[in-house]
């Protein structure tokens, strides 16, 4: 465990989790002290601890989570579906992190960075629909977060 992050920050990371989750978009900064019932200043110091620590991602000058790998808060070329829930994810590989982050299964929808074109996934009790796919990420794992929201 990180020294510098305290239990309130793991507990406000789950949270912001479980939001996600639960709801497919983050909670507030208002939003989390309230279900915590914690200070809305701790939060906020926290939320930028975490972003800090690439433990989620902020738009750049605000409070608002952008990401929490596997999940965005913005629409993206990846939308994610079961029952009556929609998630985004950041790229494919999160596509599939959310299906593992839930464990559940899940529905794809992945639009071709360089065609309108899209392609439909479905992963099914821990595997993916037996076909064979191909991921290309622009950037070595190394170089990830010089500029997370192209990777």
């Amino acid at each position: 465990m990180d020294s510098n992050l305290t239990d309130l920050d793991f507990k406000i990371r789950t949270q912001i989790y479980r939001h996600f989750g639960e709801h497919g978009s983050p909670p507030s900064v208002q939003q989390t002290a309230s279900l915590l019932n914690a200070k809305e200043e701790a939060v906020r110091g926290s939320f930028h601890k975490l972003h800090e620590r690439h433990m989620l991602f902020l738009e750049p000058g605000t409070d608002s989570v952008r990401m929490a790998n596997p999940f965005s808060a913005i629409p993206t070329r990846y939308r994610v579906t079961s029952a009556q829930k929609q998630w985004w994810a950041n790229c494919a590989w999160d596509a599939f992190g959310i299906a593992a982050a839930l464990k559940i299964d899940v529905q794809i929808e992945a639009r071709y960075a360089d065609l309108q074109q899209t392609v439909a996934l479905q992963v099914k009790d821990g595997g993916v629909d037996g076909k064979n796919h191909l991921i290309y990420f622009p950037l070595p794992c190394r170089q990830w977060y010089d500029d997370l929201i192209f990777t």
